[in-house]
């Protein structure tokens, strides 16, 4: 069975398609981040991009992909490069520039070929270091493109899970493992370094299953990847994810669950970090408890250092009900569980 065909996939795109789009054609907004790249504390400045939005939403999308509302359908590759203009007028020069689209930066539907090109001439002239996020069926056309910017560029790609059941069943994400490493092995021959996005908790798995499918992902994308990011799932607008979420059926993973996964990843030589969005709030990553704040400052902190004092010994009675929370979870049967 296609994907694409599958009931999942549809109600999906029927979800998808209820969310009114923009019709503006500035970028969507930029702020700042800190995290442990290259071996030291980076300072980051962070550039949305508005573009016409990920080609996989046209057909389905991605079960917790919340971009869509940002995205522009009638925009075009010279609106995008104004975008950067105005961007670079108001931050001309920084360390290290991430730039998201809602989509895939090396898609030439999204970003025309010539404009992607022109692009990250700009980027590079004012950033020592340019982090961009595509698809992985985009690498294999544009390595000619970026491969003259090996050393200061680097391509992140959202894997979220290398179980084939979790990618299909519970993201919809419409590509493999397979897929991601030969995009990953590709940019490591060109001398371009690889970003991998792992997904805490998505749908329908119970809080222990999604602990143990990031830390057994992280393992599997070891050798391809240079940074992986933990990334705990949030409850975005207008998805699959928040319609499970307003009926009762998801709960956001527990703080404890993304230390426990920090931590069982520790020994390994590529460097784990989280930047988590909506940290102690509901709709992302929370123990709710007090503790929210103290916890969600100690991630913060390690992901900035790669120091584990930072989350190592952490403590708080509400662990108590992480752990009855997991357990009693276990009790109850999953549609997918038994593929893990």
């Amino acid at each position: 069975m296609n994907i694409i065909d599958s009931g999942f996939s549809l109600e999906i795109r029927r979800i998808r398609n209820s969310i009114e789009r923009s019709n503006r054609k500035d970028f969507v907004t930029t702020y700042t981040e800190r995290e442990y790249l290259n071996g030291k504390t980076a300072n980051e400045r962070v550039l949305i991009l508005r573009t016409r939005g990920c080609s996989w939403s046209y057909h389905s999308g991605c079960s917790m992909c919340g971009f869509w509302e940002d995205t522009n359908p009638n925009i075009k590759g010279e609106d995008i490069e104004k975008q950067v203009d105005e961007f670079l007028q108001m931050y001309p020069k920084g360390d290290v520039l991430k730039v998201f689209t809602s989509g895939s930066f090396l898609d030439p539907l999204e970003i025309p070929k010539e404009k992607q090109a022109t692009i990250l001439k700009k980027f590079e002239d004012s950033y020592d270091f340019v982090i961009i996020e595509t698809r992985p069926e985009h690498v294999n056309k544009s390595i000619e493109m970026i491969n003259k910017y090996a050393g200061k560029i680097q391509v992140a790609i959202g894997l979220e899970s290398t179980n084939p059941k979790v990618l299909k069943y519970s993201i919809n994400k419409n590509y493999t493992f397979e897929d991601y490493k030969r995009a990953a092995l590709l940019l490591h021959e060109n001398g371009i370094s690889v970003r991998t996005y792992v997904l805490l908790k998505p749908p329908f798995l119970t809080e222990r299953e999604a602990i143990e499918d990031s830390v057994n992902t992280i393992k599997d994308v070891i050798p391809y990847s240079d940074i992986i990011s933990l990334n705990p799932l949030n409850v975005q607008k207008g998805t699959y994810v928040e319609y499970l979420y307003k009926s009762g059926r998801f709960r956001p993973p527990f703080l404890w669950s993304v230390i426990e996964v920090l931590i069982r990843t520790k020994n390994e030589e590529v460097p784990v970090v989280s930047l988590i969005t909506g940290a102690g709030k509901k709709r992302g990553a929370h123990n709710g408890h007090t503790c929210d704040g103290k916890v969600s400052e100690a991630i913060r902190k390690y992901s900035e250092t790669w120091d584990y004092s930072y989350i190592e010994k952490l403590d708080c009675q509400c662990k108590l009900d992480w752990e009855n929370f997991k357990n009693a979870e276990s009790k109850i049967s999953f549609p997918i569980g038994e593929f893990l």
